[in-house]
Formats: C-alpha cells, sequence, structure tokens
C-alpha cells in the first residue's frame, strides 16, 4: 500500500467514521439528558431582546413582535431592540408599519455607520440595550411562552453567564424534504454539539439566535466583534477564555430553515467560512482558556466540523485523476469500507427514529435523509472555496433568503464535478477496482441528484 493510499483512505474512510461515532455519542448523553429546575425567583430582571434585521418582510418582524408580547415574563421589565442595516426609505416603512403590541416596549434603530454586519448590528444594540439580561433573535424566531423563563431559570440553577435555547426548525413549505431533513439534522445537532457535550463537561458554545446572557459578563468580554463574520462562535470563544460557563437548556426556541438549494447553500458556506474565521482568529483566546487539555482540542475539533466536508472533496478529486493513471484501487480496504459503511448506518438509523418521533414517516424519513445527504455532498466544492476565503482580510456576510428558491449558477457546477465523479467511478469499475469504484459512484451519485432536484425547485 502506497502512502497515496494510506492518505486517501484516512481522509474517505477513518475520519467521517470517526466524526459520526463522536457525535452519536454525545446525541445520546444529551437525548437522554433531564434538566432539574427547582428554582423559582421572586422577581425577574430587565430582560433586553436584540433583534438585528436587514431586508426581512415587515410582517416577520410583526410576527416575531406579536410572538414576543405573549411570553411568559413581566413586560414593564423587558424592552425589544430592533437593529436595522436597511436603507433609510424600507426603515421609516418599517417605522409606519410595524405595530407594537400593547404593554411591549420597542425600540427601533438604523444603523447610519453600517460597521461590519451582524456582529455590528449585536454589538450596536448592546450598547442601545439596558437590560441585566441580553437575549439575541432573529426575525423568523419564535418562542414558546415559557421559553425564555426557563432559560433564565436554567441560568440560575446551574450558574450560567450564558445559555443557549434548544432549537427546533419549522418551514413553511410543507412539501420541502431538505426542510424536513434539516429539521432532523437540527434536533441531532442541539442533542450532540450543544446539550451532550454540556453533559460531558465539554465548553459550549453559543449560537446565534436564541442565546441569553448575562450583561456582565458581556461587558467583561467585551460586546461583538464587528469585524467578524461568525458572530456566536466569536464572542463565545472569548467567554471561555475568561471562564465563563456556558449553558445548554431544554428551553425551546424555533428557527426557520432552508428549504431550497440556494438558501442551504448560502447558510452552509457561511458557517463554514465562520468557524474557521473564529479559530484561526480567536485561536490564542482558545489554547490559553482556564479550560482543560481535552476542553481546547474538543473546541478546536468542534470549529473544525467542516474541515471533513472539504478535505472529502479534495481526496475525491485527487481519486478522480488518479483512476485514470491506472495505478489501481487507492480505497482497496475491506475493513476500513465496512467501518465506513457502519457509520453510516448507525447514522442513518438514529436520524430516521428522530424523524419518526419528529412525526415524520418512515418513507419520509427516508427520503429527507436522502436528499439533505446529498445537498451536503454537493455542496462541498462551496465549503471548501469558503474555508479557504475565511484567511482573507475581507470578508463578506450574505443573509440566508426566505421564501421561493431562487435560480444559481452553482448548479451547473455541481452537474460538472458529478459528471467528472461519475466517469471515475466508470473507469475504476471497469477495471475491477471495486471499492474506489463503488465510493465515486455513491459521491457522484449525490451531485447527479442534487442538480436534478433543484430543477424541480425552481419550477
Amino acid at each position: 500500500m502506497n502512502s497515496f493510499s494510506v492518505i486517501t483512505q484516512i481522509i474517505v474512510f477513518i475520519i467521517p467514521s470517526m466524526i459520526l461515532l463522536y457525535q452519536y455519542i454525545f446525541f445520546r448523553l444529551g437525548y437522554s439528558r433531564i434538566d432539574v429546575i427547582n428554582i423559582n425567583p421572586k422577581e425577574l430582571p430587565l430582560l433586553s431582546i436584540i433583534v438585528p434585521t436587514k431586508g426581512e418582510k415587515i410582517e416577520l418582524i410583526q410576527g416575531l413582535l406579536d410572538n414576543l408580547a405573549e411570553i411568559d415574563w413581566d413586560k414593564s421589565r423587558m424592552e425589544v431592540i430592533i437593529v436595522s442595516d436597511d436603507t433609510p426609505e424600507y426603515f421609516e416603512e418599517m417605522k409606519e408599519k410595524i405595530i407594537p403590541p400593547q404593554g411591549l416596549e420597542v425600540k427601533m434603530y438604523r444603523r447610519e455607520k453600517k460597521l461590519g454586519f451582524k456582529s455590528g448590528a449585536l454589538a450596536y444594540g448592546f450598547e442601545k440595550s439596558n437590560g441585566d439580561l441580553i437575549l439575541t433573535l432573529d426575525v423568523d424566531a419564535r418562542v414558546k411562552k415559557d421559553s425564555i423563563k426557563k432559560a433564565y431559570l436554567h441560568m440560575l440553577q446551574y450558574g450560567c453567564d450564558a445559555v443557549t435555547m434548544k432549537w427546533i426548525g419549522y418551514s413553511h413549505n410543507n412539501y420541502s424534504l431538505l426542510a424536513k431533513g434539516v429539521m432532523v439534522s437540527t434536533i441531532i445537532a442541539d442533542n450532540s454539539i450543544l446539550r451532550g457535550r454540556d453533559k460531558a463537561n465539554l465548553k459550549v458554545f453559543p449560537v446565534g439566535c436564541g442565546t441569553m446572557f448575562k450583561r456582565s459578563a458581556i461587558e467583561e468580554v467585551g460586546p461583538w466583534d464587528y469585524n467578524m463574520i461568525q458572530d456566536d462562535l466569536e464572542i463565545g470563544a472569548r467567554l471561555i477564555n475568561k471562564g465563563k460557563r456556558i449553558c445548554s437548556s431544554d428551553s425551546i426556541v424555533f428557527v426557520e430553515v432552508p428549504d431550497n438549494l440556494v438558501a442551504f447553500y448560502i447558510q452552509q458556506t457561511r458557517w463554514a467560512m465562520g468557524s474557521i474565521e473564529v479559530l484561526t482568529r480567536r485561536f490564542k483566546q482558545i489554547i490559553t482558556s482556564k479550560t482543560s487539555i481535552l476542553q481546547k482540542i474538543d473546541a478546536i475539533l468542534f470549529l473544525l466540523q467542516y474541515v471533513p466536508i472539504a478535505l472529502t472533496f479534495v481526496a475525491a478529486i485527487l481519486i478522480t485523476v488518479y483512476s485514470f493513471l491506472g495505478k489501481g484501487d487507492p480505497l482497496n480496504s475491506i475493513p476500513l469500507f465496512i467501518l465506513w459503511i457502519f457509520a453510516l448506518g448507525i447514522y442513518a438509523i438514529n436520524f430516521v427514529k428522530v424523524a419518526k418521533d419528529s412525526g415524520l414517516k418512515f418513507i419520509e424519513a427516508l427520503r429527507s435523509l436522502g436528499k439533505i445527504s446529498a445537498y451536503t455532498v454537493a455542496i462541498s466544492p462551496f465549503i471548501t472555496l469558503s474555508i479557504i476565503n475565511a484567511f482573507k482580510k475581507s470578508r463578506n456576510y450574505i443573509v440566508t433568503p426566505k421564501g421561493k428558491a431562487g435560480k444559481t449558477k452553482i448548479a451547473y457546477i455541481i452537474l460538472a464535478f458529478g459528471l467528472v465523479f461519475l466517469s471515475a467511478s466508470i473507469n475504476y469499475l471497469i477495471h475491477y477496482d471495486f471499492i474506489s469504484g463503488l465510493w465515486l459512484l455513491y459521491y457522484s451519485l449525490a451531485y447527479l441528484f442534487t442538480f436534478s432536484s433543484y430543477g424541480q425547485e425552481i419550477k
């Protein structure tokens, strides 16, 4: 076995298998976790809810305000701060058409000087806020009546400086299998990377929508850095560095999930760039934090979560080129191939179980799994590019679009890669190099399926 075979087998089989099994262990920890709250304060502190917005529909913002008006919190001790990065004309229209619910204090600001993107808007909102508690929400977020109070009680019970809320996905598109797949994946991710890691005494990072902070904690580390794209991970790294405790709770926040290729591509590539951006620019804070070696390693691995997708794409390119050199089967390891199949099987079984628990039928769960898996593979080239872009001095923040699917040129790039990988797969198979041939066939079909599915989305 040559060095090329060893490297590609590690990238294609070992790393993905270890990640899937690692995440599954944390999922089981998080899924079985029960939070016991036995504290009931006489008075609630002043709460500031910061809502950054740009280009969002007015009715979406109104919907959030109407939702917040119903929560279990003394409205005299609560303020909602909307920070707009819209044009002056649209901001005036917002002020004219938005009707604050009775008893709910709503403050609307437009940033004249737009420093950064969402991070800058959050920092601006923090400056305008008065609350002892700071909660960040997106305009499409919705909460249960007791969600915010439960998050606060969790903070008190466990002595937290920040508390993440439990993401539950929703979509207005009841027919989108992608949306259903993302909803299930969101539940799995919340139970593994938040609740499971928290239970294992590892360091949890805040989430961008639905994290409650103590004002004092933010004041100690400084507000969000407007130079950074990934607001949640960035401030999380600094909180961890200062020894602040970030907890995960079972307090629910509903978040709208992508239901088409364009929205999914924009969201995932932004997150991929953001995680590496934070790793490279906050590496010192993580390494010098008052945490154990294991906690430091886990935090770094967490921020590297998109790298295996990029590495697999690069390996697929190299294996494709290798196929035309006639040097044999670089992935020819039956034990590792079986390990990979086993890990995929564990993930698939768990996905279907969670999907069925969420109300999906068996076939619908399988189709949702297939769709989100294919789409994730198909955007691998762009995730790879986003990781590279994270090292650039100038980076851009694109808001995840909502509503009807739009046309995009990336679909044709996806098709081109699919055809290239398929040709290499056929070449391996006709030379009886079965493992590389089968793996590339599986990999190429994700691209081809995504292109075909995208065509259905825009009809």
